[in-house]
């Protein structure tokens, strides 16, 4: 299922204002001001492109080149797209400064003229992409800003990644995000300049939640219902927000005691994660759902002999 990444969100909306990462913010604001890199990293609707924004909004002045991708899943196929958001708009400016060979490889691989490919001409591309990364380099700092790493086509992601490992003191540095569940922002870590800060985004408190929710100007709210959509969000932020809106939109609030209305594209998102666990562990997570206070014993009672393994499972994937 592909999940769109944009929701519809009143007009009166500032995506510049961080609400309830003022402290995470602050420290990779730091970070950046200190020549290294950023990478966020968090589970779906976590907030993590609101805090891309508001940093590369508030920094990117500081860099004489900013270069700017924004991966989605229905384009994950396509190789180099990546690359070519990147650098479509600067080739012309490097190509006169690369060696003739990685000129030709960056061009086809930009341009679709020709059949360039990593494993023709991997070592080319390779050093075109950093040749190209220490030409903009030469004229001032330079910030690549990354959005949903985790869609990037895997032959971009090669690219940027061996780039990343060699800049050294190149004034390069790299801004991304991505969407992840526990510790799997490794692989990406990896992937990223040494001087990497890995920063994950948790869920919001409370009182963040109403403050967000009050923003968006989904008000009057009780502190029955905001505490409802706390617990029901899990302190998500897209979740919460979904949420309000359905509530704002519906003619009749909920009593208390009944749940929430739940937005169409709030379930799709979460369908989604769903969708990422085993056919076994899903029933364990339905025969648990219907249970008041459901526990492994009770599982076990109901035929789920596996359930500590099936709900850690879904634990790992939030």
């Amino acid at each position: 299922m592909t999940v769109r990444r944009d929701f519809q969100e009143p007009a009166r909306s500032r995506p510049d204002l961080v609400i309830g990462r003022e402290d995470l913010f602050t420290s990779a604001r730091e970070q950046l001001g200190r020549g290294g890199s950023v990478l966020l990293h968090g589970p779906a609707g976590i907030g993590k492109s609101t805090v891309l924004r508001a940093l590369a909004a508030d920094y990117g002045g500081a860099a004489r080149t900013v270069l700017r991708c924004s991966a989605t899943e229905s384009e994950s196929h396509l190789p180099f797209l990546a690359l070519a958001d990147l650098f479509g708009l600067v080739l012309d400016k490097v190509s006169g400064r690369l060696p003739a060979a990685q000129r030709t490889a960056l061009e086809s691989a930009l341009t679709g003229r020709g059949e360039s490919t990593l494993q023709r001409d991997g070592l080319a591309l390779r050093l075109a992409v950093l040749s190209a990364l220490r030409a903009l380099a030469t004229e001032g700092p330079v910030l690549v800003v990354a959005d949903d790493l985790q869609w990037l086509d895997a032959a971009s992601a090669e690219l940027l990644g061996f780039a990343a490992r060699r800049l050294g003191d190149t004034p390069v540095q790299m801004l991304c995000a991505v969407r992840t569940e526990g510790q799997e922002y490794d692989r990406h870590l990896r992937a990223s300049p040494p001087d990497t800060l890995a920063v994950r985004l948790g869920p919001l408190t409370r009182t963040q939640v109403s403050a967000l929710l009050d923003h968006r100007g989904y008000t009057p709210l009780s502190r029955s219902t905001i505490r409802d959509i706390h617990r029901t969000s899990g302190g998500n932020p897209l979740f919460a927000l979904e949420l309000g809106r359905a509530l704002a939109e519906s003619p009749a609030r909920p009593r208390p005691g009944e749940p929430l209305p739940v937005p169409t594209s709030l379930r799709a998102l979460v369908l989604s994660r769903l969708e990422m666990l085993s056919d076994e562990a899903r029933r364990t997570l339905l025969v648990a759902s219907a249970g008041a206070r459901p526990t492994l014993a009770l599982l076990h009672a109901a035929g789920r002999e596996s359930a500590e393994a099936e709900t850690a499972q879904a634990a790992a994937l939030g």
